[in-house]
C-alpha cells in the first residue's frame, strides 16, 4: 500500500469528522520513529542537538506528516512569530499553560524552521494538550497552513536580516499572509503598538496587546537611530508619537490622516525595569516580580497574558505564573564561569542591541561588557546594522570592553568612530575570556552582547556539551526570502 492510498483511508468518529485509518496511524509511527532514531543518531555523533535534522529527514519522506500530526492539536495549537520575541513569548505561555496543569508540546530549543516543527511534532509523547511553537517569519506562512494554529502570535516587525529580508515592509507582508491563511474561528494576537505590524493586519480583527511604561518618553518627532521610518503605515507622513517604549513602539497618531494605533485589549504596566534580573509588571490590579529585565520583555509577558486570555486564563492568573518564569537561553540568561556572572543577550539587530545596551546600563553591578558579532547565515551576513546599535552607550559606563566573533575588528572600529577603544580585539573565544579574567575579580558581572551563532559559541566555551541541546539550531535558520 502507497503513502497516498493509506491517506485515503479514513473512519468517521461519532461526529462524522474524518479520522486518520489504523494503517496511517502506523505510518505516522514509523515516520516518528525514524525521526527519534536520526535525532539520537546527531546527538550521538556530535552533530548537534537533534532538534532540525529529524525535521530535514520527515520532510524528505513525508511532506504531509506535518498536517497530519498537528491535526490532534490543531485547537490548541499557538504558533509565535515576529523579529524578536519569539523564543521568550513562546516559552511565556508555555509556562502559563504548564502552571494550570497543561502538557505543552514545543520546539523550546529555538529550531523555528518547518524542519524545527516537525521534529517537536515527531518528539511528541502523544498526550500533550496543547502545541506552541516559535516561527521564524520566512517559514511562517508554510507552517500556518500546514498546523493551522488556533492562534497566531504576531510580536513586531524590525530590521533584521537584511541578507534574508531587506526590508521591515517584507516581514508585515509575510505575517500579513500567514494571518490570511488561518482556518476559520482562529484568533490573531499581535502587537498594538508596533505601526508598521498592527496596521498589516488591523483589517482582520487581532486582539491587541501593549505596554505602558513606567516612565513613557514622549517624542513627537524621530530621535531613535535604532527605529525603522517613522512614517504612517497609510499616507507615508510623519508619525507623531505620544508616548514612546522604544525603538518605534508605542502610543502613536499621524497628524496628517488620521491613522492612530489601536488601544490594546490587554495592556501591562511595568512598573520597574531597572535591573538585568528584575522586571515588575502588573495587570488587573496584580503585580509580580519576574526574573529578567527590559521594557521588550514587558512585551513578550503581555503577549503571553493576552494568548493566555484568549485559551480560557485570566490575565491575573498569567502574572502570577510568570513569576517563576525562568529566561531561555541567551534571553538575559546567567552563566556561571570562572567564578563570575556572564549575563548573555542576543543582539541580533540594531533594536535588540539597543535594548541590551540600555538594560547594561542601567545595572551598575555589570564590571566588564563582550560584544560578540558572527556573520554566518542564521546571524544574517550584512553586519553594517552594528552602526545603528548605538554601542557607544557601552563607553560612558567607565568598564572594560571586549570585542570577539568572527567581525570582531568592525566592532573595535565602530568603537573607535564612536569616540572610544576597546580593550581588547579577540577573535578567539578561550582567549577572550582569559583576558576577560585577567581584569575583573571573582563574584564579578559581565554582559556580554552576542550574535545568534556567537551566542551559541560562547555558550559552547563556557558549558561545554551541556549546551548541545541547542547547538544545531544554527542550520535552522538559513532559508532566504527575498521577494
Amino acid at each position: 500500500m502507497t503513502l497516498e492510498s493509506i491517506e485515503t483511508v479514513e473512519a468517521r468518529d461519532s461526529r462524522g469528522a474524518a479520522q486518520p485509518s489504523s494503517a496511517l496511524h502506523a505510518w505516522d509511527s514509523f515516520i516518528a520513529a525514524v525521526g527519534g532514531g536520526v535525532a539520537s543518531l546527531s546527538r550521538s555523533v556530535g552533530a548537534g542537538g537533534g532538534t532540525s535534522a529529524p525535521g530535514l529527514v520527515i520532510e524528505r519522506l513525508d511532506p504531509g506528516f506535518v498536517r497530519r500530526r498537528a491535526q490532534s492539536l490543531a485547537r490548541t495549537t499557538t504558533v509565535v512569530s515576529g523579529t524578536n520575541g519569539k523564543t521568550t513569548t513562546a516559552a511565556m505561555l508555555a509556562t502559563i499553560l504548564d502552571a494550570r496543569g497543561t502538557r505543552v508540546l514545543t520546539n523550546a530549543s529555538g529550531a523555528n524552521l518547518f524542519r524545527g516543527v516537525a521534529a517537536a511534532l515527531a518528539s511528541a509523547a502523544g498526550d500533550e494538550q496543547a502545541a506552541v511553537f516559535e516561527v521564524d517569519e520566512a517559514a511562517l506562512p508554510r507552517v500556518v497552513r500546514a498546523s493551522e494554529p488556533a492562534v497566531l502570535v504576531l510580536t513586531n516587525v524590525f530590521r533584521d536580516q537584511l541578507d534574508r529580508f531587506a526590508e521591515p515592509e517584507i516581514v508585515a507582508r509575510l505575517l500579513r499572509e500567514s494571518a490570511e491563511a488561518l482556518p476559520p474561528g482562529s484568533i490573531i494576537v499581535a502587537n498594538a503598538d508596533d505601526p508598521l505590524l498592527w496596521h498589516a493586519v488591523e483589517d482582520l480583527h487581532p486582539i491587541g496587546f501593549g505596554i505602558q511604561a513606567a516612565t513613557p518618553t514622549r517624542t513627537p518627532t524621530t530621535t531613535r537611530r535604532e527605529a525603522d521610518p517613522e512614517i504612517c503605515p497609510r499616507c507615508g507622513a510623519a508619525l507623531r508619537y505620544l508616548q514612546r517604549t522604544f525603538a518605534h513602539l508605542g502610543v502613536i497618531r499621524c497628524p496628517a490622516c488620521g491613522w492612530a494605533s489601536a488601544r490594546p485589549a490587554f495592556r501591562v504596566t511595568v512598573e520597574d525595569d531597572g535591573r538585568l534580573d528584575r522586571l515588575r509588571l502588573s495587570i488587573d490590579g496584580v503585580s509580580r516580580e519576574l526574573m529578567l529585565g527590559g521594557q521588550h520583555n514587558a512585551y513578550n509577558a503581555a503577549a503571553a497574558i493576552a494568548v493566555a486570555s484568549s485559551l480560557g486564563i485570566a490575565p491575573s492568573a498569567s502574572i502570577d505564573a510568570l513569576g517563576s518564569f525562568v529566561p531561555r537561553f541567551g534571553r538575559s540568561e546567567r552563566l556561571s564561569f570562572d567564578e563570575r556572572s556572564f549575563w548573555v543577550f542576543l543582539a541580533k539587530n540594531p533594536v535588540s542591541c539597543v535594548t541590551a545596551t540600555r538594560q547594561v546600563a542601567s545595572d551598575p553591578r555589570i564590571r566588564a561588557a563582550v560584544v560578540l558579532i558572527n556573520d554566518r547565515a542564521a546571524d544574517g551576513r550584512d553586519v553594517s546594522w552594528i552602526w545603528d546599535a548605538g554601542l557607544e552607550e557601552l563607553l560612558g559606563l567607565d568598564i572594560p570592553v571586549f570585542a570577539g566573533g568572527e567581525r570582531a575588528h568592525d566592532i573595535a572600529l565602530r568603537f573607535r568612530y564612536a569616540g572610544g577603544t576597546v580593550d581588547a580585539v579577540d577573535p578567539d573565544l578561550d582567549a577572550l575570556l582569559t583576558r576577560v579574567g585577567a581584569v575583573t575579580r571573582p563574584g564579578d558581572n559581565v554582559a556580554v552582547l552576542a550574535t545568534y551563532t556567537a551566542m551559541l559559541a560562547f555558550r559552547r566555551a563556557v558549558l561545554g556539551s551541556r549546551s548541545a541541546g541547542v547547538s544545531d539550531t544554527v542550520r535552522d535558520r538559513t532559508e532566504p526570502v527575498l521577494r
